[in-house]
């Protein structure tokens, strides 16, 4: 199990963590005895490329004057985006933000001539979450992500599993044939096209047009309909709506149906469930071990822990900084 908690350890040099998400760049200074000391939010620049990487690179050295540190005593900065990252050349794509095949990494040195990594925002939270907050402490972590999409991401002794052309952790892609949605990525019956916020608001829309009632149905009437989400469906189920409690009882039993099998090839310690689906809590929580202990042969479940996030929007800073330190600086 891991031990640490520090990034880097003591006598390592400064590092920089940094979330870009499409609604803010949130980031992180950490010191040399992997301490976190300064945090920063500020809203994405989506104009262009080039503006919001200055955007970061402004960040990054406002980061280091706020603190006294000198650009010099710099190490590294890690950046987790949304997109795929292209491990051989660096390049990203990404649907959300200015970047289409764009080398992020290099033109980020060339900026702050430090070390650059760019990885993935959701395995860059789960990272995070694995080594600084639900799975500290555990040797194999399997972390869960329930946003706007689903994915997941494999962690085995602190080492962030990759797979062939990093697509591994993908479930959120696993065809079912009793699903009928079409999903973002092109396919047709993709778990996360009901297992994510906005397949929780897909599902709810459905149920009050086949005459479900309660707080959802009388806030939601036809013609407000569309502007239903995940969100207002979590309200429903605070004020005690029996039809969004099933909700998530009903995403957390579609959830297993992915988890099991993959519990049984990984064999994880843990299972870090964050996003906002996890708000729900309980009702989420009790369904979805339920369900997952009901699949899986008894030495798999004595020994399996099924968890919320702790690091919130912080995870993916953690992570960043942690993969700067940890894995190799992408070729730029």
């Amino acid at each position: 199990m891991r031990e640490d908690t520090l990034i880097g350890g003591i006598g390592m040099g400064y590092r920089i963590g940094m979330a870009v998400g499409v609604t803010y760049v949130i980031a992180g200074l950490f010191g040399p005895d992997g301490r976190l000391l300064r945090r920063e939010k500020r809203p994405t620049v989506r104009s262009s490329s080039s503006e919001l990487l200055a955007e970061v690179a402004d960040i990054a050295r406002d980061l280091l004057a706020q603190e006294g540190v000198d650009n010099g005593r710099l190490d590294a900065v890690g950046i987790g985006l949304p997109g795929f990252i292209e491990s051989d050349t660096g390049l990203v794509t990404s649907a959300n933000l200015p970047f289409g095949e764009f080398p992020v990494a290099s033109r980020l040195r060339h900026l702050l001539d430090v070390p650059i990594t760019v990885h993935n925002d959701v395995k860059m939270t789960v990272y995070g979450e694995s080594l600084r907050g639900a799975g500290r402490g555990y040797a194999y972590v399997l972390g869960v992500t329930l946003g706007t999409g689903m994915s997941s991401t494999w962690i085995s002794n602190g080492k962030l599993h990759e797979g062939n052309g990093g697509l591994a952790g993908e479930i959120g892609h696993i065809r079912f044939p009793d699903i009928s949605y079409a999903c973002g990525c092109g396919m047709i019956g993709c778990l996360e096209t009901v297992v994510s916020s906005s397949g929780i608001a897909r599902q709810a829309r459905e149920g009050l047009a086949a005459g479900w009632i309660g707080p959802l149905a009388d806030r939601f009437p036809l013609e407000l309909r569309d502007e239903l989400t995940a969100i207002d469906v979590l309200e429903a189920y605070h004020a005690g709506d029996a039809f969004a409690a099933h909700l998530f009882q009903r995403t957390a039993k579609w959830l297993a149906r992915a988890l099991v099998p993959t519990i049984a090839m990984l064999s994880p310690d843990l299972i870090i469930i964050g996003g906002g689906v996890a708000a729900a809590g309980e009702v989420f929580f009790e369904a979805l071990k339920t369900a997952v202990a009901d699949g899986l042969h008894p030495l798999y479940r004595e020994r399996l822990l099924i968890v919320p996030s702790q690091l919130g929007e912080d995870a993916g800073v953690y992570g960043s900084a942690e993969y700067a330190v940890n894995a190799m600086p992408m070729k730029v």
